[in-house]
């Protein structure tokens, strides 16, 4: 099982939102050094009918997803973003869904968390 962000769900506030937002930070950043290969489907595409296209393709092909989600937008767009823990579930997995790769290091920090910061990672060339 793996869950995705709702955009309809009332946040927590006060001294509870502040804990829960820690915690949760502290489980993904975790999680996050085993799932490096991550993939940005727009919102609308995982929704309703699809998302349960998106849980069956997973559980079929045994998909290393990540149960944590997290949703960026870029260019007033919502997007819902995939992590994988293998380059070749996330190669699967565009294949037959589409979508775009996003680098971890793309994600937004501190009140401009949910910022997706498109093309602002560059590959460090290596070298022989």
């Amino acid at each position: 099982m793996f869950l995705f962000c709702s955009h309809g769900v009332k946040p927590a506030s006060g001294e509870n939102a502040a804990k829960m937002a820690q915690r949760q930070t502290r489980m993904e950043r975790a999680a996050e050094g085993s799932f490096p290969y991550w993939v940005a489907l727009p919102d609308e595409t995982c929704t309703g009918a699809n998302h349960e296209k998106i849980r069956e393709f997973r559980r079929v092909n045994g998909l290393t997803l990540s149960r944590f989600g997290h949703a960026v937008v870029w260019d007033k767009e919502w997007y819902q973003v995939f992590r994988f823990g293998r380059l070749k579930d996330a190669d699967h997995f565009m294949r037959e869904f589409g979508g775009e790769r996003m680098h971890p290091s793309e994600r937004g920090k501190g009140k401009r968390w949910a910022q997706w910061r498109k093309g602002s990672y560059r590959a460090v060339k290596k070298h022989s």
